[in-house]
């Protein structure tokens, strides 16, 4: 058997250098493989070279097949025909082949040929590489016999069994990877060691143990292999040059005479000499004759005709000088010994490329060829044998796999002059005659003619269109062809073969009686790849037919392959078959003519049938990606579509990963009801096999539309299966071979039903749940009568909708945008509760910043009702005590804190405001949420879904208990697909099963019901931090003002006056922005506040900025640095040009979404139309500076509704002048205009109640 074809590529292209350093790259494990494409047979590896740390790339493509497979490196090294990364790839390839790493199937082996990957005998190895019940009857045979052993040296074994009657003949010898060549003559195939070797294995390892190869080792073999590396022998005087060093039994040589080179191997074994010491070629020296111009020296190819074996021919080489104008030697040619050094300055760089060929083309090349692969034939020249005895027959296939490339490549590329030494003449110049070469091939073709009672077999080529038979050659050889004095080569090794074998009969002769057997055993084989003449006598039919089709699956890797079969009757053709098929008739012969049109018509449907069709192996297959054979149902129109054609489709059986039920699926679901829950009884059924429920479930939760059926076949779910049941199978718990789903799942139930199959499902539901599905059309309640002029209408349908949750028994989430009326949307539910049932206990849990303003809104939309603010260190803890109040409103940290005390309270509803909060499902305040007992739930927030969609899960989970799952389930199955990949159909899931518990409206949708300008107050508590701070200054500046209006009078306290209220206002933005020696920390309740409104509720709106103090907006634009807010900012000190820029680029640009302005700056000349939201973080006592810095954006040009806020801190100068603002309403419109004018219009009762 010769050597697998990838390392044969890497020995017949490399040099014997390049081999050796691919090795060593391959033993140290240098060469990774980092893709594969099974289909396209290319794989590609990641080399590292052993001389430096670089990778490369080497990609072999079309590897399965000897003839077209193509090697390529990224290396700059590769200046010849394969470089040492292509090597080490090709041994790492061929070692994963071996090992069957990449799934090629039907691996088979030769044994008289196999390579056994052990350095010494093992044991483990064996077992492995043998089947079972050989290794078995090796051991039993082992027991009475053994092998008769009849040489055993130079790491070589021959030995020989009788078994069964027979002889089996077995040689194991070592190689020179340190591996075991062995051959037998068996038939054994599926096992790289048969029975024999077993046995010969298993007698040595018992009888000598495991080293036992490296006891009859010759290391002087081996160690003049390692001197003819630097080209001496061991019979040369090396000691002094060299010595041996052994490792783990192995010689190594060391080079001690740094002189020392290696020299190239054609070389080898002979020290470098000048082209002065070759012998000529002529005995009779010609006369010299002088020349007007010199001639080019160049080389000659010589092909000697004087071979007696095969292939009955050598090339020899001459060099000589050449004439420009005939191209041909005019003197005297010296002939060259290729195997010794040549001195090539004088030739030029074709040659020298010339020179490199012939080198391959001398017998010690082909003897190496030879002996790689076919390691027990010994060296084809040195054969034992008598002078008229020819080569076997394989080892002149070998040498015709060698030859014939590379002929191919001297006859179409050299320019060269090419001569021939006909047969029986000396080595002279005279004898030598030239002869032409052409790059086109020969390719025979075969006749069948009646001759009397027998019939001709003859094979012939066609010459310039004139047929030939092969007998007219004038060479001897059958490898080349020459006629008047050019010759040709064969197009490919099958061809040279056909006339290697025709050659040796002059005519063969068939008789009538054989001619039946002849054809076809011999005949029609060739006549399926090679033109045949038959006589018109044995032709008895000629037609031209339609082909049976056939299409035929197959999976190779990821892909399906499908392979179009024609038959003409009964003969399946090879899509590179000839046109003309020649089929045995019960007579004769019929002509079939191959109908290409029906052909290529039927490949051309298929290939419509999706546009992702690769087609590899020449077009004639067609190949499709896994994923896309179920994409959009492709499976099922492709089924359809082969029965419409009447085509069969066969392979199923075959396949693992693409065994699909050509059946689509059969639903049957019947859906009821209990008191909470709905069950969902169903059956899948393709054709006649059901699949449970779990393993549906299992598909849909690993994203996969195949479920495994209990013949062993996958069915399909098709694409619109999936997308109207698999919610249903996601929130459904299997409960007894039926599904049961909760009552918040009733947006499922409701799409089925809208969306029903009356075959396949059947729903029987209670009035109350059919009433459920109805949840789109909400019974209308009258809000209380005091706020039915105060809600516009879609702040009375938030109404509706929470009444109707209420009724059913849901939570939900209220989720209109910020400024739209949350809080009285919320209110007016409490008030009517309260109405309706006599009596109300609610609690409102939110940040610290929104307490008051939830006092302020009961105080002036449902004063009716009482309620109590829960917070503070002073916080009463009796349980009876909120029995007094309809609404207790408390902070999330007071929440958390007093969770005991809360959940042991039993409330009417209990509302999240700003639920965003509750977002992590782990943190206590969300399981703190989840402890509270309430009839009624509600969240409030304008970003239900802040940063990524598992915000909402502990929202909903605190709303409606088990609706969305698990923690795991809701973050691995939904939150993480849309995140992270966009899944639509998770989105769609989500949107389906959210769709009746969360209400929300934008601005734009509920614009026509807003007045154009909304100003609201923002309150916020101050921390204990800046409390301390403020009250202290508050007590410095009461005492100091009091006593300076005792001493001269308030109108002599002015300036007093005004310092003391300007600390208090900046202590109120952050006590850090104050102007002392000594930089106080920055605790700013508002600054956290607006942050938190910027990041949550902004959404895609815009927003501006306004405070009087520059050190406040400082504070403002670091914190929005440090959160990737984009802003823009200007205050008085900017330019006009800059404070242009900004306002454009505020304007225009979508990402910048707020403006941080200088109230005094930014308060008139400004046109910021974008934004519809106005945050005041410092508000004064005049309103007109206030109202020009919201008509900023409150302008003509503005479509947008506007809502403005001010933000007071709750209990400080800020909250008391709101209140003297209402006081002096009309003297604070009409008559301060400044500061001084304020503080001139205050009484000393005002500066007392400011300061207080």
């Amino acid at each position: 058997m010769a050597l697998p074809h990838l390392l044969k590529f890497a020995y017949n292209h490399g040099t014997e250098e390049v081999i050796r350093r691919g090795k060593k790259i391959h033993a140290i494990g240098f060469a990774e493989l980092v893709e594969h494409d099974e289909l396209m047979g290319t794989v590609v590896f990641r080399v590292r070279d052993d001389s430096y740390s670089t990778f490369y790339k080497v990609y072999i493509q079309k590897y399965k097949d000897a003839n077209a497979m193509n090697v390529r490196c990224s290396c700059p090294y590769n200046l010849g025909d394969i470089c040492r990364h292509e090597v080490a790839s090709l041994f790492q390839l061929q070692d994963l082949i071996d090992k069957n790493i990449l799934g090629i199937k039907d691996l088979r082996h030769d044994q008289r040929h196999t390579v056994v990957k052990m350095k010494n005998i093992e044991l483990k190895t064996i077992r492995t590489l043998t089947a079972a019940a050989a290794l078995d009857d090796a051991e039993v045979f082992l027991r009475s016999n053994k092998a008769s052993i009849l040489s055993a040296k130079d790491e070589c074994v021959k030995a020989e069994l009788q078994m069964n009657g027979e002889a089996w003949p077995v040689t194991i010898q070592k190689n020179d990877e340190r591996n075991f060549d062995t051959s037998c003559t068996c038939g054994e195939n599926a096992h790289a060691i048969c029975e024999h070797k077993a046995i010969v294995f298993m007698q040595l390892l018992n009888s000598h143990g495991p080293m036992y190869f490296d006891s009859i080792r010759n290391m002087d073999k081996e160690k003049g292999k390692l001197l003819g590396i630097y080209g001496y022998s061991l019979t040369d005087n090396w000691k002094e040059k060299f010595e041996f060093i052994y490792k783990d039994g192995k010689p190594f040589l060391r080079v001690l005479d740094p002189g020392v080179k290696r020299v190239e191997p054609s070389t080898m074994k002979m020290q470098p000499q000048p082209v002065a010491e070759t012998v000529t070629a002529e005995a009779d020296v010609a006369v010299e004759t002088e020349v007007e111009k010199k001639n080019e020296i160049r080389l000659g190819v010589v092909l000697n005709n004087n071979s007696k074996l095969f292939p009955y021919f050598s090339i020899e080489v001459v060099k000589g000088e050449v004439s420009e104008d005939s191209g041909e030697f005019v003197a005297t040619v010296e002939k060259l010994d290729v195997s010794k050094f040549i001195e090539t300055e004088d030739l030029s760089e074709n040659d020298k490329l010339l020179l490199q060929l012939l080198r391959r083309l001398q017998p010690a090349e082909i003897s190496k060829f030879v002996n790689r692969n076919s390691p027990f034939s010994g060296i084809w020249e040195n054969i034992i044998h008598h002078e008229e005895d020819d080569l076997p027959e394989d080892t002149k296939s070998l040498m015709l796999e060698y030859l014939l490339p590379r002929i191919q490549k001297l006859f179409a590329e050299t320019n060269s002059p090419v001569l021939l030494l006909p047969k029986g003449k000396e080595f002279k110049t005279k004898n030598l005659v030239h002869v032409t070469t052409t790059g086109t091939f020969l390719k025979p073709f075969f006749e069948l003619k009646q001759q009397k009672n027998k019939w001709e077999w003859s094979c012939k080529v066609k010459i310039n269109g004139v047929p030939m038979d092969v007998h007219e050659n004038d060479w001897n050889s059958p490898l080349i062809f020459l006629l008047n004095g050019e010759a040709r080569t064969w197009d490919k090794q099958e061809d040279a073969q056909h006339i290697i074998d025709s050659v040796s009969t002059k005519k063969r002769m068939i008789s009538n009686a054989d001619l039946a057997t002849f054809l076809e055993k011999e005949a029609l084989k060739i006549a399926r790849d090679y033109h045949v003449d038959f006589d018109q006598e044995l032709i008895k039919e000629v037609k031209s037919g339609e082909p049976d089709i056939t299409l035929q699956l197959q999976e190779r890797g990821d892909y399906l392959v499908m392979v179009p079969t024609f038959s003409y009757k009964g003969y399946k053709v090879r899509p590179n078959d000839k046109e003309e098929i020649i089929l045995p008739g019960e007579d004769g012969l019929i002509v079939v003519s191959r109908n290409r049109e029906k052909e290529n018509e039927f490949i051309e449907k298929v290939e419509k049938l999706h546009s992702q069709f690769i087609k590899p192996e020449g077009g004639a297959h067609l190949a499709l990606k896994g994923a896309e054979v179920l994409k959009n149902n492709w499976f099922f129109l492709f089924v359809d579509a082969m029965k419409e054609m009447k085509v069969p489709v066969e392979g199923w059986e075959v396949l693992k990963n693409f065994r699909f039920n050509t059946a689509k699926p059969k639903t049957e679901i019947y859906i009821s009801n209990g008191v909470d829950w709905f069950d969902a009884k169903v059956n899948v059924v393709f054709g006649d096999q059901s699949v449970s429920i779990a393993e549906v479930k299992k598909a849909l939760a690993n994203k996969q539309s195949l479920v495994q059926l209990q013949d062993g076949t996958l069915g399909v779910l098709p694409e619109e299966w999936i997308k109207r049941y698999s919610m249903l199978f996601r929130v459904g718990e299997n409960k007894h071979d039926q599904l049961r789903l909760s009552k918040y799942h009733i947006s499922v139930i409701d799409e089925l039903y809208e969306n029903r199959n009356e075959e396949e499902l059947m729903i029987q539901l209670e009035e109350k749940y059919e009433r459920l599905r109805e949840f789109k059309h909400i019974k209308k309640v009258d809000p209380p009568a005091h706020l039915q002029p105060i809600l516009r209408p879609y702040q009375e349908s938030g109404f509706h909708w929470l009444n109707f949750l209420s009724e059913v028994g849901w939570g939900g989430i209220l989720a209109d945008d910020m400024g739209l009326g949350k809080t009285i949307q919320a209110l007016s539910f409490l008030q009517h509760m309260q109405t309706k049932h006599g009596k109300l206990k609610a609690l409102v849990a939110c940040p610290t910043t929104l307490m008051y303003n939830w006092e302020n809104e009961i105080r002036k939309f449902t004063p009716a009702l009482t309620y109590h603010i829960h917070h503070g260190a002073q916080r009463n803890r009796d349980k009876a005590f909120f029995d007094q109040f309809n609404v207790v409103i408390t902070t999330y940290g007071t929440l958390r804190s007093d969770i005991k005390l809360l959940s042991e309270q039993a409330f009417d509803c209990v509302v999240l405001d700003e639920s965003q909060a509750i977002k992590n499902p782990n943190s206590k305040v969300a399981k703190a949420a989840c402890l509270l007992k309430s009839k009624n739930r509600l969240c409030m927030s304008g970003t239900p879904l802040q940063n990524n969609t598992f915000d909402v899960y502990a929202q909903m989970n605190f709303l409606n208990p088990g609706m969305l799952g698990t923690v795991e389930h809701f973050r691995n199955d939904i939150a993480t697909p849309i995140d992270k990949f966009g899944e639509k159909e998770q989105k769609d899931h989500l949107r389906k099963l959210l769709f009746p518990f969360i209400l929300r409206r934008t601005k734009e949708q509920v614009a026509k019901d807003l007045p154009e300008k909304t100003e609201s107050i923002l309150y916020c508590e101050m921390e204990t931090e800046q409390r301390k701070i403020y009250e202290a200054y508050r007590n410095e500046y009461r005492s100091k003002i009091l006593g300076t209006i005792e001493e001269v009078g308030i109108g002599q306290s002015q300036l007093t006056i005004l310092q003391g209220l300007m600390k208090l206002r900046q202590i109120c933005d952050s006590p850090f922005i104050l102007n002392e020696a000594e930089k106080l920390p920055n605790h700013s309740i508002k600054l956290d506040e607006l942050v938190r409104e910027l990041e949550e509720n902004m959404g895609n709106h815009k927003a501006l900025v306004f405070s009087q103090f520059l050190g406040m907006l400082a504070l403002i634009r670091e914190k929005l640095e440090e959160l990737n807010i984009p802003f823009v900012y200007f205050d008085g000190s900017t330019s006009a040009a800059d404070r242009e820029k900004a306002v454009q680029d505020f304007q225009n640009n979508e990402e910048t979404r707020v403006f941080l302005i200088s109230l005094k700056a930014g308060g008139v000349g400004l046109n910021l139309t974008a934004a519809d939201y106005v945050y005041i973080v410092d508000p004064w006592w005049n309103p007109a500076v206030e109202q020009q810095a919201i008509d900023r954006t409150h302008r003509i040009g503005q479509t947008n509704n506007i809502f403005a806020y001010r933000m007071i801190c709750k209990d400080t100068i800020e909250d008391k002048i709101l209140q003297l603002q209402e006081r002096k309403r009309l003297l604070a419109r009409d008559l301060i205009a400044d500061d001084n004018g304020f503080v001139k219009s205050l009484s000393r009762e005002d500066v007392e109640y400011l300061f207080s």
